[in-house]
This record gives C-alpha cells, sequence and structure tokens, in this order.
C-alpha cells in the first residue's frame, strides 16, 4: 500500500504542469508518439485485463493528448517524420493491435464523434476462424470470481495463483503466465492453452470475453476517413521463433487478406508482441509494406529505421499522470 501511494505520489509530482510542460517541450520537440493500445470497453465491464482500456479514461487520454499534440495518422506521421521539423507540438499516432470486436463497436463512433485519427493493426487468423488467439482465449477463461492455480510443470516454471488478489496485482500474476507460455514454440503453447483452459472449465466466467472482429466489421473500419488498417501477421505467432519462409508466408497472407477484405492497400504492419529481428524485417519489406511499428517504449526520433519504429504501450491500469509520463518515455527522462 505504501508503495503504491509513493509511486504515485511521485507520478503526480511529476506532471505538475509548469514542471511536466517543460519536460515535454524538451524531450518531445521535433519527435512523435506512436501510441499502442489492443481493445477497448465500458466503464462496466469488469475485465482483468491489461489490454483492455475503459471506454472514460481512454476518452481522457485523447482529450489530454489533442490538447497537447498534433494527433495525426500514420501516413502523415511517416511523411513529416522525413522531414527536419521545428514545430512547436510534437506528433502523436494511435494505434490499435490484434484486432479485437471493440475497436468497431466502442472506437469507431469515438473515432468519428472526435475526428480521431487511429491505426488499427489486425491479425487475420481469427478474423477469418472466428476464433480468439492463445492469449485472448486464456485471458477470457481466467475472467472467474474465484482463484485458480495453473501449474504445467512440465512445460511452465512456476505455478500461478490467479484471481487471489484484483486488479493491477492480479494482472501481474496472469502476465508472468502469459510471458512463461509465450517462451515455448508455437505448437507446444497451443496443447498448454488447451490444457490449461480444461481445467478450467467448471468455473463460468463472468463476461463475453475479447472477441476478434468480423470481415464485416473491417470493411466498416476501412470505410471510415479516420480509419488505417495495417497487418499484424495471419498466425500471430512470435514472428523471431518461425523460419524466414513461415514469417513471410504468415506476412504476406495478412496482408492479402485485409486488401481484399478492405479493398485498400494495406502498407504498415505491426510485429506481434513487438519481436523482430534483421530476418523479420527482410520478410516484412518483400512483402511490400513501407514501415513496421515496434513496442520499444519511447518517442519517435526523425531518422529512425522505418521497419524498427517505437510504440508507448498503454494499458487498463494506467492513471493519467502515468499516460502522461510514458508520453515523454517514462519517468527517468525527467532527470535528463
Amino acid at each position: 500500500m505504501l508503495r503504491r501511494l509513493a509511486r504515485k505520489a511521485i507520478y503526480q509530482a511529476a506532471t505538475w504542469e509548469p514542471l511536466y510542460g517543460q519536460v515535454r517541450k524538451r524531450q518531445l520537440g521535433g519527435k512523435a508518439v506512436v501510441l499502442m493500445y489492443h481493445e477497448l470497453a465500458s466503464d462496466d465491464d469488469d475485465v482483468e485485463a491489461w489490454t483492455v482500456v475503459k471506454h472514460s479514461d481512454f476518452i481522457r487520454q485523447m482529450d489530454y493528448l489533442r490538447d497537447k499534440f498534433d494527433v495525426v495518422n500514420l501516413s502523415e506521421a511517416v511523411a513529416r517524420m522525413a522531414q527536419p521539423c521545428s514545430a512547436d507540438r510534437p506528433m502523436a499516432v494511435v494505434t490499435f493491435d490484434d484486432g479485437a470486436r471493440g475497436n468497431h463497436d466502442v472506437l469507431l463512433p469515438m473515432v468519428e464523434q472526435l475526428n480521431l485519427p487511429v491505426t488499427i493493426f489486425v491479425a487475420t487468423r481469427q478474423v477469418q476462424d472466428q476464433r480468439p488467439y492463445w492469449f485472448d482465449r486464456l485471458v477470457n477463461a481466467l475472467q472467474v470470481e474465484v482463484p485458480v492455480t495453473v501449474s504445467l510443470p512440465a512445460v511452465l516454471p512456476d505455478t500461478y495463483v490467479i484471481n487471489k488478489t484484483r486488479g493491477a496485482s492480479n494482472w501481474a500474476k496472469i502476465e508472468q503466465l502469459l510471458v512463461a507460455l509465450k517462451n515455448l514454440e508455437p505448437v507446444a503453447r497451443e496443447q498448454a492453452v488447451d490444457v490449461i483452459i480444461d481445467s478450467l472449465g467448471q468455473n463460468i466466467p463472468r463476461l463475453r470475453g475479447i472477441a476478434p472482429l468480423a470481415i464485416n466489421d473491417i470493411k466498416e473500419l476501412a470505410s471510415s476517413r479516420f480509419v488505417t488498417i495495417g497487418a499484424h501477421s495471419h498466425c500471430h505467432n512470435i514472428l523471431t521463433q518461425l523460419d524466414h519462409t513461415a514469417v513471410l508466408e504468415s506476412v504476406l497472407r495478412s496482408k492479402e487478406l485485409l486488401e481484399s477484405w478492405t479493398g485498400r492497400n494495406v502498407v504498415y504492419f505491426a510485429y506481434p508482441n513487438g519481436d523482430y529481428n534483421d530476418s523479420v524485417i527482410s520478410a516484412v519489406a518483400a512483402a511490400g509494406f513501407e514501415a513496421a511499428v515496434t513496442t520499444v517504449p519511447r518517442p519517435w526520433v526523425s531518422g529512425e529505421n522505418a521497419f524498427a519504429l517505437p510504440r508507448i504501450g498503454v494499458g487498463r491500469y494506467d492513471s493519467l499522470d502515468v499516460f502522461k509520463v510514458r508520453l515523454v518515455g517514462g519517468i527517468g527522462h525527467f532527470l535528463n
């Protein structure tokens, strides 16, 4: 409790506007920030998932962003960052990963109401199959009222007790489990997730859960002048775990499907889990993409490799003060 209060006080002090305004100007002059979201839900949806941001929190974040930044689409940001820039106001780009149903049901009405440009990176297999990827299936299964214990000694390094607490501390436990699973090879990971979900079958989830967009949802999103559709691979596996041929097939498949569904060129890519290397970059470039975003959490500086653009993640448990600090690259930047 004391640690949480101390952390809250630090972030409140750091975002005191006279101080924070100077830091923002110093750290972000001539730069841009690319924000990474995943899913939005109404405030009544009691979800234990960092990836699901509350509607009201997102509105507050966007209000602040539009007040202090030029919020532009990714194409404009790429063009402007290719030129020397001395503008007083930094740019901001808002992106969403995966392609969850709330991107249509919750985000799209806000985009139209606020005239807010966004880029949505869609992983296409879950859209095609209407079956969420392993991480969302697991998070959905863990949305139960009772504590659950996950233990697979043959493949996981620890035992994970979920739902013993609530909020950010509970998500930290879920995230530990997700990270351990990410370290497995894709086939072993799918098998492990199926075993875990089967073991939770007697518990009834509280919520409908995170679900993928439908093809018609993507068509409607693409018809908005404020929405750019990007690709996020077909398989959503960690691409550095695959050979070059498999990466190229997944990357190309996602591009082809999205272009067939939307009738638009798809030229931007987001690496699943943010993982990439030279081989992955060459596959993305060979597939015809013009730029790609990572999960490296810092501002975007002019001259960056177009296929390794940094992005700052925003989640459910981030207060507005934490959001503001992340915009400048983290608390350490206040000391620079």
